[in-house]
């Protein structure tokens, strides 16, 4: 009995060696092919290629071809991910400088105007929190994309807290120990966000008014 205890241990000891190791490959991939593009072009497709990998490790047990998807991934959605990463990242940018210039400028409606621009930049953050598991796993147009990440966020507060906290957490850890930045950057986080987001999505698997699209991978599949 304590034997088979013992083992059961060591193999889920194991398991989550084995997981935690292909969590740092593929942040070691997510840099280097960043600068493969010399990261203005290959930044944002790497992020998604970060993405589909944790998606598998999320949902597979089997062992999932890393480099394979990775490198698939990057290819297929290059141009698309520029594409929507830079009209993101633009957006943030209008509403970093809305903050900023209302912070310089005195007076009360100022203030208010910077507060409110401050709050809508926070809902701009957590919405592409949820925009990228969305791209990684339905076929939606970009305005539906946006539109069920914001929804999403909205009606999932605990999970939208959950990853907004661990994103805290984890970054202080990574401040804490920089020597981890090269193995958990960017992809320990992406797995908490796909871990917490595909709990999202098996409560409205089917509720097509929310998600009216498919699957990358079959028709409303986890």
């Amino acid at each position: 009995m304590v034997m088979m205890e013992t083992k059961g241990m060591l193999s889920g000891i194991y398991r989550i060696s084995e997981k935690v190791m292909l969590i740092a490959y593929t942040n070691i991939l997510w840099i280097m092919f960043s600068f493969l593009g010399l990261v203005l072009v290959g930044l944002m497709p790497a992020t998604v290629a970060m993405f589909a990998v944790m998606r598998k490790l999320v949902i597979e047990e089997e062992q999932v071809p890393i480099f394979r998807l990775f490198w698939t991934k990057y290819k297929e959605e290059f141009g698309k991910a520029n594409l929507y990463g830079y009209l993101l990242l633009f957006v943030g940018a209008v509403f970093g400088l809305d903050v900023m210039l209302f912070q310089s400028l005195d007076g009360l409606p100022y203030m208010l105007l910077s507060i409110l621009s401050a709050g809508l930049m926070l809902v701009f953050l957590v919405v592409v929190l949820y925009f990228l598991p969305l791209y990684v796993h339905y076929e939606l147009t970009f305005f539906k994309y946006i539109k069920t990440a914001f929804l999403l966020a909205v009606t999932h507060p605990i999970q939208t807290v959950i990853m907004i906290v661990s994103g805290i957490g984890i970054l202080f850890i990574l401040l804490l120990l920089p020597g981890s930045l090269f193995f958990f950057s960017g992809s320990m986080y992406c797995f908490i966000v796909m871990k917490t987001v595909f709990k999202v999505f098996g409560h409205v698997e089917g509720q097509k008014e929310l998600l009216e699209g498919e699957s990358r991978y079959g028709e409303y599949s986890i």
